[in-house]
């Protein structure tokens, strides 16, 4: 007896069929992940890191400059590159993207004093990758006091950092020189002696002395000079007298007329409608003459066409125009005339007159005074004067004679110096030849040889290091240092 229905459980044939489509499964996405991660895209990830290292240098920047190296001067700097801060341990060495190091001379870190705070600049030049950050510093701990408000009590909040550490894969390039070569930078330098000669020997025979002569000076002479006087013609002020004003009472006539409104008429245009009509006459016709006649035997009748006058009448409005009165309401003035009691100022009068000996031109208020007056004065040339007016005394300063003298004897005296010639020799080697370098008593000129050096570009492995404060970062790991950085000026 057979059965169509399955035993439950696997079979080997099953179990064959699942292991080989779980194979085909695991090739595939190993084949699909190989074919697409070459063409991931790292650039994200790498300006990730070059925006870490530029923050770290400015901090390691910002936590060095203290108060004590602060600029003083507005528009002074102080510099501090990249290599400086890896010798003194600021910051740990930086990398780019191909895990080249970066530009230790190039990168750097400015402070500068502006005119309120302080500008931090910081540079970093990483292989293709260059760039800056500019940040102002305010108050804070940069002011002279530490505190730039003296009525607020102010502190500053400590922060504690924790420094982070990553796992870089990269690109690292070595760079080598051949033999008898030195190696900077990726370059390889050589140097071979060209030549090589005496160092000279220079010699100074003689050093002068100089110094100020001293002045002996003779006895002064006071000389008394002619005064000289001028007279010209000035304008003096015009005496001018003026009498206090009066008043008195008079009658003023003034204008008191009355007004009333009365009815008036005048001659108005009016217009009225009227039915105008007119006739005329027209022609019209009419059966005349008729005479009734047998024919066939039937009566036909015959008539003639007269005509006769009709009259038509025909009519329309028209406006015509005609003369009415009208009335209307006028003001009408009655003239008056009235008297007040006013008071009038009448002014007082104003004379004028020349001071006594002047003499004058004009009269009334254009009146001009003139008087002669004598000045007097020193002539050039004066070196003192005393008194004024008619009594100016003038009088000129002639200095005694002038000469010079060497207090001591050894000098000789030349114008107005003292000179003394001392014989002395002296010696040092020099090369005076261009290009020759100075090197014990040689001069040696070198021919340096400048060639790019051999690159060996290898896989490695290297850190990206940062500073936090918090006590965890995803995909960072500890390293086991901390450090304290001000926070923000809390004043009370």
């Amino acid at each position: 007896m057979y059965s169509n229905e399955r035993k439950n459980g696997f079979s080997i044939l099953d179990l064959l069929v699942k292991i080989i489509f779980a194979g085909v499964f695991i090739f595939i996405l190993i084949w699909l992940f190989n074919k697409k991660m070459p063409n991931v895209n790292m650039t994200p990830f790498y300006s990730n890191v070059f925006r870490e290292n530029i923050k770290y240098m400015q901090e390691a920047g910002e936590n060095y400059f203290t108060d004590d190296k602060m600029p003083s001067e507005v528009g002074e700097s102080y510099k501090l590159t990249l290599s400086e801060m890896e010798a003194k341990n600021l910051v740990l060495p930086f990398v780019d993207q191909d895990g080249k190091a970066c530009d230790k001379n190039a990168s750097y870190v400015t402070i500068t004093k502006l005119e309120s705070g302080y500008e931090l600049k910081t540079f970093l030049s990483c292989g293709k990758e260059s760039n800056y950050t500019i940040k102002t510093l305010g108050c804070h701990t940069y002011c002279p006091t530490g505190n730039c408000n003296p009525d607020k009590s102010c502190t500053i909040a400590k922060i504690t950092e924790y420094q982070y550490k990553k796992l870089v894969n990269g690109n690292k390039t070595k760079y080598s020189c051949a033999k008898g070569y030195t190696l900077k930078g990726k370059y390889c330098y050589k140097s071979k002696l060209l030549d090589s000669k005496s160092a000279v020997v220079s010699k100074t025979e003689t050093t002068t002395i100089k110094k100020a002569a001293k002045i002996v000076q003779g006895e002064a002479k006071l000389t008394k000079l002619t005064t000289l006087s001028t007279t010209k013609k000035v304008e003096v002020s015009v005496i001018k007298n003026t009498t206090p004003s009066t008043t008195r009472t008079v009658k003023k006539a003034y204008d008191c007329s009355t007004t009333e409104k009365v009815r008036e008429s005048y001659d108005c245009t009016k217009t009225k409608t009227e039915t105008s009509c007119s006739t005329t006459y027209q022609q019209e016709a009419y059966s005349c003459n008729c005479k009734t006649t047998t024919s066939r035997g039937k009566n036909v009748t015959t008539c003639n066409t007269c005509y006769k006058s009709v009259p038509v009448q025909s009519c329309r409005d028209v406006q015509k125009t005609y003369t009415d009165t009208c009335y209307r309401e006028v003001e009408k003035k009655t003239p008056k005339t009235c008297y007040k009691d006013v008071t009038e100022t009448i002014p007082g009068t104003t004379t004028y007159k020349c001071p006594a000996g002047a003499t004058s031109t004009g009269s009334g208020a254009s009146m001009k005074c003139y008087k002669n007056q004598t000045t007097y004065s020193c002539p050039s040339g004066t070196d003192a004067q005393e008194g004024s007016g008619a009594n100016l005394k003038c009088y000129k300063v002639t200095a005694g004679s002038i000469s010079y003298t060497c207090e001591d004897s050894s000098y000789k005296l030349d114008g107005k110096s003292c000179v003394k010639t001392i014989k002395s020799t002296t010696t040092h080697k020099e090369c005076k030849d261009k290009g020759y370098k100075l090197e014990g008593n040689k001069c040696n000129l070198y021919k340096t040889t400048k060639v790019k050096a051999s690159a060996k570009t290898t896989k490695s492995s290297y850190y990206v290091y940062k500073w936090s404060e918090k006590t965890s970062l995803s995909g960072y790991t500890k390293t086991g240092k901390t450090r304290v950085v001000n926070g923000e000026e809390v004043c009370e």
